[in-house]
């Protein structure tokens, strides 16, 4: 088949559409992609992303074609533009194209509108149009604080209800997706279906649990509002002073929230426990995963962004590490029913400092379990042949 992507970020952004582009080529599929210039999570261009050779380029056999976007930036004007500029820009390239493709495939984050240059391609060649949605809108507004009764939540409501109805098919990353796309969107329920991310098999790579001299939880993703770090902040303060040698907290990974959250560390006198590393390259993790006792997963309380399954729980999971979950909806009862963990209600700093401290005393063979656990639910339901052989099909179906 011949597919056409579109997903605004693209490889070396961390997202893992460019896993799915590879396995789609590796498996016969000639894969094309229409992305933005790579600035995601800091708004900054990647190094060496600025020579024009780069803007249309194979990378691993697939054609990548990247738009001259606006960067993130580093403020909510340069954001919002950002936003705007990658569908008109995609379309653009789109008309450029020399070949057409027999079905197109939306890579979804935010913001929704990466689904309008699908559209557009769909209305000029007459194509099918398959969605992986992985953020709901207007739901993810509600981060920023807009509220449904906000005009701008309002307004975009209708914008996306018309995006989400004009598509083929939708598949969504977790079941309390279907509910909200249906009942919020009104998509037909026959044309959605659940297909949870999969986790990278690169993970497979860490060595199994060994006893460390600390408890050392970490998390490695990108470092927002909604992971809720205020929650772990406040949870950490309420630990007694005796319980700080034998603890340590590794934070991986760089964000917008940055800064406020060193500020609270700081200002709570946590910094003996804290440890932020930075953003680190896919290969550098191994060896802070290899020192890793639990993760961490986590998510503000009080929006539907809280149904969602993070895609670090199946990294997390890969990884053979237990989880520590501050986190509600279908996470924690994965969490749950692959006994991988120890959860509690987003949001619940006095809980969440419970089962730190019941893990620090915790006796080392349940860790080991835990550990176990939760590569075992990776190896049966998150492997990246599971993923394709479901998202394929439909691409099939629908070309």
């Amino acid at each position: 088949m011949k597919i056409l992507v579109i997903c605004q970020y693209y490889y070396p952004e961390p997202f893992k559409i460019h896993e799915i582009c590879e396995e789609l080529v590796k498996r016969g599929n000639e894969v094309t992609v229409i992305t933005g210039r790579p600035n995601y999570p800091d708004g900054n261009l990647f190094p060496g992303y600025d020579n024009q050779d780069k803007m249309n380029e194979i990378i691993n056999g697939i054609h990548v074609i990247r738009t001259k976007i606006p960067l993130r930036g580093n403020n909510s004007i340069s954001l919002v533009r950002n936003y705007f500029s990658y569908p008109r820009y995609a379309k653009k390239e789109i008309k450029k194209l020399d070949k057409e493709f027999d079905v197109v495939f939306v890579y979804q984050l935010s913001p929704v509108f990466m689904i309008k240059p699908a559209l557009y391609y769909k209305k000029k060649y007459e194509k099918k149009v398959y969605v992986y949605c992985l953020d709901l809108w207007p739901e993810s507004l509600k981060v920023l604080h807009i509220k449904e009764a906000n005009p701008i939540f309002k307004v975009l409501n209708l914008i996306c209800n018309r995006l989400y109805k004009k598509c083929d098919f939708i598949s969504v990353t977790s079941p309390a997706f279907i509910n909200y796309l249906n009942e919020i969107n009104k998509v037909e329920l026959n044309k959605l279906s659940c297909i949870p991310q999969h986790g990278e098999n690169f993970f497979l790579k860490v060595k199994p649990y060994e006893k460390q001299d600390k408890l050392n939880i970490t998390f490695a993703g990108n470092i927002g509002k909604a992971q809720d770090f205020e929650c772990l902040v406040r949870a950490i303060a309420q630990i007694p002073d005796s319980y700080y040698h034998k603890l340590k907290i590794t934070i991986i990974g760089s964000g917008s929230y940055e800064t406020k959250f060193k500020q609270q560390v700081k200002e709570n006198k946590l910094d003996s426990i804290f440890d932020f590393t930075g953003r680190k390259k896919i290969g550098e993790l191994i060896s802070y995963y290899n020192d890793t006792s639990l993760f961490l997963l986590s998510l503000e309380k009080n929006s539907n962004i809280g149904k969602t399954i993070p895609s670090k729980l199946q990294t997390y999971m890969a990884a053979g590490r237990g989880i520590i979950g501050s986190i509600d909806g279908t996470s924690a009862d994965i969490i749950h029913n692959a006994n991988a963990g120890m959860i509690c209600s987003a949001g619940n700093d006095k809980e969440l400092a419970k089962i730190v401290m019941e893990m620090v005393d915790a006796d080392d063979n349940l860790i080991k379990i835990l550990s176990k656990n939760s590569r075992d639910y990776f190896m049966s339901n998150f492997t990246i042949d599971k993923y394709i052989d479901k998202i394929l099909k439909k691409l099939e179906e629908l070309g």
